[in-house]
């Protein structure tokens, strides 16, 4: 067997080596991607639970307020029996009218409040819920990226023992040349000749290296993009 014929073989063994070697490289890329989409729920957590508690602190902030003027009334009610003028006693009922209208408002704040902190709660939980499930479903994916990478590893060992076997009678410069290519062309080193011209970089080929290419009597490389040409069968 020729040459030319044993890098025919070689190639579409390598062809497959680099297309293992293509999802090894793409598995880091798509468990970082989620990492990142898992991260990015992490934080949107954190800002609905930082909302929260902010609208359960002010809620609680305005009770207390509502709480104190309460008992300032209170406190208002019981020095109404001890006044003397009725100027005092005036004083004192626009003080209490005063607080109870701050009340009023104070009511009608906490009820917004109170349905502000329902609405926040509501979200964080379903967030909370929304997380739990991506992460489940994350930690599926890279379950099934670890298999792929273990089989990739696994069918790039087993093809390259075939591909030693294949390329182990070849000239040690043909070899070297084959080598060269594969590594610079990412897995493709050999080029159909099609139409006159490479069938890879679609270079129109001069007479001479079709007939040199069609006399198979050497590795013909393309001058566009040299890669060995071979006229299919």
């Amino acid at each position: 067997m020729s040459d030319l014929e044993i890098l025919k073989k070689a190639q579409v063994l390598d062809k497959e080596i680099y297309g293992e070697r293509a999802i090894l490289e793409s598995i880091p890329e798509n468990r970082h991607a989620l990492d990142s989409v898992f991260e990015e729920e992490k934080e949107n957590l954190k800002k609905l639970e930082a909302a929260l508690t902010a609208a359960r602190m002010k809620q609680k902030e305005r009770e207390n307020d509502l709480q104190e003027k309460e008992t300032n009334i209170r406190k208002l009610d019981g020095q109404l029996s001890l006044v003397k003028t009725n100027k005092e006693y005036a004083a004192i009922q626009q003080q209490v009218a005063s607080l109870k209208a701050d009340n009023s408002l104070l009511e009608e704040e906490i009820i917004k409040l109170m349905d502000e902190v329902e609405r926040a709660e509501k979200e964080t939980n379903a967030e909370k819920n929304r997380l739990q499930t991506l992460h489940a479903k994350c930690e599926e994916e890279k379950l099934v990226l670890g298999r792929k990478e273990e089989e990739a590893k696994k069918r790039i060992a087993e093809l390259k023992a075939e591909r030693e076997n294949v390329v182990k009678d070849i000239s040690p410069e043909t070899r070297q040349l084959y080598e060269r290519i594969i590594s610079a062309k990412r897995g493709i080193a050999l080029s159909p000749v099609k139409n006159e011209g490479c069938g890879i970089c679609h270079m129109q080929l001069r007479a001479q290296v079709l007939n040199e290419v069609m006399s198979k009597d050497k590795l013909v490389l393309c001058e566009n993009c040299s890669r060995i040409l071979y006229i299919p069968e």
